[in-house]
């Protein structure tokens, strides 16, 4: 038996952490974002039927739960909402099994969701953690968080950012800062940090650090921590690096009193006898380090 069930509850989704087409590190723009405890009503559906409890305070829908509110939705095996008080205003929200988060622009998906109104804080656990849009697909080990006051959404465990024009993005923890924009009226990540053994691949250059945080209005990235640029066979190691995606420049900056190190490799000759390009850079040993990312394609 299939029943419907209307219910104060509001759900939306956030942008994803990920990277367009000039970016390794931004994330996608939206106006909208995860927004329960709201006062609009929705339809929670389920092919095994809606249970009330009211001494414990909440609905559970089992069997292919579906809440919906506009053009939003929350699909799982089941979905438990719970309230406080004499009201039914939704305060708990928690869903398990083939959890999905569905909105125009992006799906989120789990095993588990929890949504706490107190702290305004959504987790997403589970063993294929997944958001994914029609540019960039994110995945995570350990848990996605949204933090609705913050507007800031943090991806935990081996995160693995995956764009598709083939940069790729790994770090342990991945975090998204979002504003509106004053102009478009719509969400934006105005900066985006990942720690821990980051990587970033771009397919024409390797980059390792401990640290890297991206502005996505000066697309400007700065990695610290034992950094490592790798263009075709050439390293570069330094304490710092400030990489301009505008302009495709690449700068390795060292600590107080080091010096930046190089290893250029020397030039291979093609079995025609013609010379094998490889990336420019400023003599090795140097104080600083320019390198102009164009020369590596």
């Amino acid at each position: 038996m299939r029943r419907l069930v209307p219910l104060v509850l509001l759900l939306a989704l956030t942008a994803p952490i990920g990277a367009d087409a000039q970016d390794a590190t931004t994330t996608s723009a939206t106006d909208s974002g995860f927004d329960f405890g709201g006062s609009q009503p929705i339809e929670i559906s389920a092919d095994n039927g809606i249970e009330w409890n009211r001494d414990a305070k909440n609905y559970t829908a089992r069997g292919n739960a579906v809440a919906t509110q506009g053009s939003s939705e929350l699909h799982a095996d089941t979905l438990i909402a719970s309230y406080s008080g004499s009201s039914n205003q939704i305060d708990h929200v928690v869903a398990e099994g083939s959890v999905k988060i569905m909105s125009p622009s992006q799906t989120a998906y789990g095993d588990h969701a929890d949504y706490d109104q107190a702290r305004r804080l959504l987790v997403m656990t589970g063993a294929a953690l997944k958001i994914e849009n029609a540019s960039e697909t994110v995945t995570a080990r350990d848990k996605l968080e949204y933090w609705q006051d913050q507007d800031v959404l943090v991806a935990k465990g081996d995160v693995v950012i995956l764009h598709s024009d083939g940069t790729r993005i790994n770090g342990d923890q991945v975090t998204s800062y979002f504003h509106k924009n004053a102009e478009t009226g719509k969400r934006a990540a105005f900066q985006v940090k990942a720690e821990g053994n980051v990587r970033i691949d771009t397919g024409k250059e390797v980059a390792t650090c401990s640290r890297a945080v991206y502005d996505p209005n000066t697309q400007i990235a700065v990695l610290t921590g034992n950094v490592v640029l790798t263009q075709n066979k050439n390293v570069f190691r330094g304490a710092r690096a400030e990489i301009d995606m505008a302009k495709g420049v690449s700068r390795l900056l060292p600590s107080p009193g080091e010096r930046v190190r190089t290893t250029i490799q020397p030039k291979q000759k093609s079995s025609e006898g013609s010379p094998v390009p490889s990336a420019s850079a400023a003599p090795a040993d140097t104080g600083t380090v320019a390198l102009d990312t164009a020369a590596a394609q």
